[in-house]
């Protein structure tokens, strides 16, 4: 068996898309190692991705399985982490809740948000636009959606980024513990007085037999979404921002059609999505699989970023292109688990963008590309700060 590969240090550099791309081609599956230095089998390609992600012997509940797998070892079973028939009853509440008027009337919302903030920006300058955008534009809407109260919002960047991308797997398990302690709390008071947001309707919510939802499962629903609705377009939106500054072409073309806005999200996706690693998932059986043999009871995740850029897919994977006549990916996932707020994801990202460049025609890295700093994690993609330099002026 060949060694573990650190993904999170790979992930420290701009290149790491390449570098996966060079595996993928002479291996398909590689051994990779955690932040809680357990070893997990990693998926590369696309077609293998696409083939695991729907089979029946890899299971989500890691909890039953392999707890050592669990995405918080500890914590209470998250949507992600369930098999059916638990996860497509659990889901089926969570996807009429997404189907909210709480959802559908979010839109002037987000467009509220997103030029309040620029508007704090001023006329001209240069700021981290993580920091002065990415992070809070997200929060706030996932917050507003899931009706938490504006003096709460301040700890959950750190709860978020220490789950997510945590220093330390310590830091990880306390943010954890800190982040359902208040979604308890919070899900205690809605209970008490009725809210109408997305939390109030899942609440509320029944199943067929007329029972709702237990106070744990509300808790790991609205930890899952603040980290998957508020970590990830955080990331997905800089990542963008990077990727259409250093293609000047492409900036230009969306410039002159700001109606490529869409599309442009699509291939930030896949060109360097934020989610770049899925939960764990553990063999119920051996497994024969990318020339290697998977034991019953090993852990198994999907490299989303490499199947997004196997060449096997495209002939020009490493090339940023919004005008492609199709951005198919699999950023957001696939089969049972594809996940449910990418229709919420790709209308931040667009409304964001079409935003900005509406805002500033005069927007460029601060820095030089090469001192730009990534992420160094196993799960997400993304950059550690985005120094911009922005103005109203012509461009």
């Amino acid at each position: 068996m060949s060694e573990a590969i650190d993904l999170a240090g790979l992930a420290a550099s701009a290149g790491l898309e390449r570098e996966l791309q060079r595996l993928t081609t002479s291996r398909g599956i590689i051994r990779t190692r955690q932040l809680n230095q357990q070893e997990t089998w990693t998926v590369l390609g696309a077609a293998l991705t696409r083939e695991l992600l729907s089979d029946p012997r890899l299971s989500n509940d890691v909890h039953t399985h392999a707890p050592h797998g669990a995405l918080v070892e500890g914590m209470p079973v998250m949507l992600l982490e369930q098999d059916d028939p638990e996860h497509s009853r659990y889901r089926r509440l969570v996807t009429a809740a997404f189907a909210s008027k709480a959802v559908r009337q979010l839109e002037p919302r987000i467009v509220q948000i997103t030029r309040e903030l620029l508007d704090a920006l001023g006329d001209s300058g240069t700021a981290d636009f993580i920091e002065a955008f990415t992070y809070p534009m997200p929060l706030e809407v996932i917050c507003d959606l899931l009706g938490v109260p504006a003096e709460d919002r301040d700890p959950f960047r750190r709860w978020a980024m220490d789950i997510s991308a945590a220093p330390s797997l310590e830091a990880m398990q306390k943010a954890a513990a800190e982040l359902f302690a208040y979604c308890a709390t919070l899900i205690a008071a809605k209970r008490e007085h009725p809210t109408e947001d997305l939390l109030g309707e899942m609440i509320a919510a029944r199943f067929e037999d007329g029972t709702g939802l237990s106070d744990e499962e509300l808790s790991s629903f609205t930890a899952v979404l603040l980290i998957a609705g508020h970590d990830t377009v955080t990331n997905l939106l800089a990542n963008a921002l990077h990727d259409l500054l250093t293609h000047p072409a492409q900036l230009a073309a969306l410039r002159r059609d700001p109606s490529l806005a869409g599309q442009a999200v699509e291939e930030a996706l896949r060109f360097r999505g934020s989610a770049m690693t899925t939960v764990n998932r553990v063999a119920l059986e051996d497994i024969e699989a990318g020339g290697v043999v998977i034991r019953k009871g090993e852990l198994v995740r999907f490299l989303l970023n490499a199947a997004n850029r196997d060449e096997d897919v495209r002939e020009d994977p490493h090339t940023f292109d919004i005008g492609r006549a199709t951005a198919q990916h699999m950023a957001f996932g696939m089969g049972p688990h594809f996940c449910l707020g990418q229709r919420l994801a790709r209308q931040e990202a667009t409304i964001a963008l079409t935003e900005i460049l509406d805002r500033f025609p005069t927007l460029e890295l601060a820095v030089p590309p090469e001192e730009v700093r990534w992420l160094a994690s196993d799960a997400i993609r993304g950059l550690e700060e985005l120094p911009l330099r922005y103005a109203r002026g012509t461009a």
